[in-house]
This record gives structure tokens, sequence and C-alpha cells, in this order.
């Protein structure tokens, strides 16, 4: 006859032998996505879909969509002069965001200076737009040089207003 503590050592060995097979099954979050090409990071949720040569300006766009929404990181070479003013930096990056709340035919809720590295210019804004889908985007843009990046989430507002938005817009950095 097995004693007590035999049993218990019996059960023990059984659990681990049961779910063994489900030990690290927590769901991890995805990893970091990296652009050698476009030098940049960010934490997208999910391996994004590119679409190269987009419009006018020929941009490039990372984004992974859901069903309420869209995280996205497009970047465009823009065409300023080599002899352009540093100074000339806050109006081109008003007219990216006008130009952005115009496509998305939205009313600006919040506007305000920022920076990436501590030393690029940049612009951190909110608009919703209404219409047949309402909703919502929270966007930062950056001028390095001649490139600008744009980190958009768009969707519903609650989509757009979510921890998980703000987890994408701040984990965006240069990779230098």
């Amino acid at each position: 006859m097995m004693s007590f503590g035999s049993n218990r050592r019996v059960l023990r060995a059984a659990l681990l032998l049961i779910l063994a097979p489900f030990a690290g099954c927590a769901e991890l979050p995805p990893p970091e996505f990296v652009s050698k090409e476009y030098r940049f990071r960010a934490q997208f949720g999910g391996v994004p879909k590119v679409i190269e040569k987009v419009g006018v300006t020929q941009s490039t766009v990372y984004s992974v969509e859901r069903p309420a929404g869209v995280f996205r990181v497009t970047i465009t070479d823009l065409p300023i002069p080599a002899d352009d003013p540093a100074e000339r930096a806050s109006a081109y990056l008003i007219s990216a965001k006008d130009d952005l709340i115009r496509a998305a035919r939205a009313a600006q809720t919040a506007d305000a200076s920022t920076t990436l590295a501590g030393k690029y210019p940049g612009r951190a804004f909110a608009a919703t737009f209404g219409g047949a889908e309402p909703g919502a985007m929270r966007a930062r843009i950056f001028l390095v040089g001649k490139r600008l990046y744009q980190v958009l989430a768009v969707g519903t507002a609650e989509y757009a207003n979510s921890d998980a938005a703000t987890a994408f817009l701040d984990s965006f950095q240069l990779t230098e």
C-alpha cells in the first residue's frame, strides 16, 4: 500500500505530465517590428503589411489593420531643397498635419509640438470624424532631414484612444 506522501508525489507527477504541453502558452506580446530600410522600430501588435510607392508622393506604408481600426506608419521623402532653412520644418509639419486632417474629413481636437529622439521636430495631434463611420485619429508626425514619418492610430474612438494605441504611438523610435 502507498503512503499519503507517495500518492501526492504520483499525483504531482501526473499533473506535470498533463500540464507540460501547455507551459508557456500565455499569450506573449508580438515582437517589435524593425524597418532596416527606413530606420525605425514600432510595436504594431502584429506583423505589418507593407505597401510601397503610394500616392503622388510615393510614400511607403506599414500597417496592421483590425476590425476597429489601424495602426500605421507612413514614410515620405519630401522634395525639400537642400538650402531650405531649418526654421521651415515647423511649416512643413503643420502642412502635413492639416493635409492628414483634411483627407480624413476630420476636425482637429488636439495639437502640440513634440520631438523625436530629443532633436527631430514633430507634431502630436488628434482629430475626430463623422459620416457613415464616425471615429478618431491620434497621430505623431516627425521630420527627420527630408523624411517625414507619420505614425497614426485611426479607427473607432475607443480604438484610437485605447491603451494599445498609446503603446503603439509611444513605441515609435528611430534606429539610427
